[in-house]
């Protein structure tokens, strides 16, 4: 094995918020296990184990060979052959590589995976006008080491009709043009290493500008999604750390040595706010004037 990496994807609960994102709203649902074998004549009779606590409900996209509990352990075991990824034919020509991917998805009670604390919130959370600007401020608190961080914020690809938005500021650049996207660190190789040790603490400011045109809208929708947010996470571990061990078994049912484990992690959520092009103001009621009445004096 030339390397393992293990991949956990969270999202907001319904993919959506409102103003402001609390960490309880991540929730933990596609783990994946990708792998690259070197130097592998055949695979005939070799085998993936992959080790959970028992407690740890799974959601199965290829059904494993067996299913069975050792103590309060779940072992669930793959014919390796049925996870080789025919569709990705760089590999062909070198005969001897090839990789393996195994996609599972979790269901509640979710376990607890998060290696850091996101926290996303809008300001306004309800905009109004024509012409409306939002800051968007996005906290990551580090509860683990984490070696690689990649951050990208991005208008979302579809918004209402007659409604076009366009990110203005930026705390780590200085933007000049409207842009659809921004990401820390910056998108060029060789790739820049961003870090966070555990208890560290990085803040992000996004200004995205909402412009609207009332004669190309065909309806009013009052939730706006506003800002699209992806953050990856990498870090050097061991085939045995959580969210759970995994094994490749040749076919005599020996453990192959793994040069190198990578686990990752991918935060998303999208951004939402309330959004109305007309504003409602009501005038103050003028107070009545109380009129005088002159009485001679007797």
């Amino acid at each position: 094995m030339d390397y393992l990496l293990k991949e956990v994807s969270f999202s907001t609960c319904d993919n959506k918020f409102f103003g402001e994102l609390e960490k309880e709203m991540l929730i933990p649902n596609n783990l994946n296990i990708y792998g690259r074998l070197k130097r592998a004549t055949s695979l005939k009779g070799y085998k993936l184990r992959l080790e959970f606590p028992d407690e740890t409900v799974i959601a199965y996209l290829k059904q494993p060979l067996s299913n069975t509990v050792e103590g309060k352990r779940r072992i669930l075991t793959y014919d390796l052959e049925d996870l080789i990824n025919y569709d990705d034919y760089w590999w062909l020509p070198t005969e001897a590589d090839t990789e393996f991917s195994l996609p599972l998805n979790l269901l509640p009670p979710f376990p607890q995976l998060n290696p850091v604390d996101l926290a996303i919130s809008c300001r306004p959370d309800i905009a109004v006008g024509v012409e409306a600007e939002v800051n968007t401020t996005i906290r990551i608190k580090a509860e683990q080491n984490i070696d690689n961080m990649f951050l990208t914020m991005g208008i979302p690809p579809f918004f209402s009709p007659g409604v076009s938005m366009a990110i203005t500021g930026y705390s780590e650049d200085s933007i000049t043009d409207p842009r659809q996207f921004v990401t820390s660190p910056t998108r060029k190789f060789p790739f820049p290493r961003l870090s966070l040790r555990r208890g560290d603490t990085r803040e992000y400011q996004v200004k995205t500008k909402i412009n609207a045109d009332l004669t190309g809208m065909t309806s009013l929708k009052c939730q706006q999604d506003l800002v699209k947010t992806r953050l990856l996470l990498l870090s050097d571990s061991s085939a045995t750390e959580p969210p759970f061990n995994i094994t490749v078994l040749d076919d005599e049912g020996q453990s192959l040595p793994v040069e190198r484990t990578i686990s990752s992690t991918i935060l998303q959520a999208l951004a939402q706010v309330m959004y109305s092009p007309f504003s409602i103001r009501r005038e103050t009621p003028k107070q009545q004037r109380e009129s005088m009445l002159e009485v001679p004096v007797q």
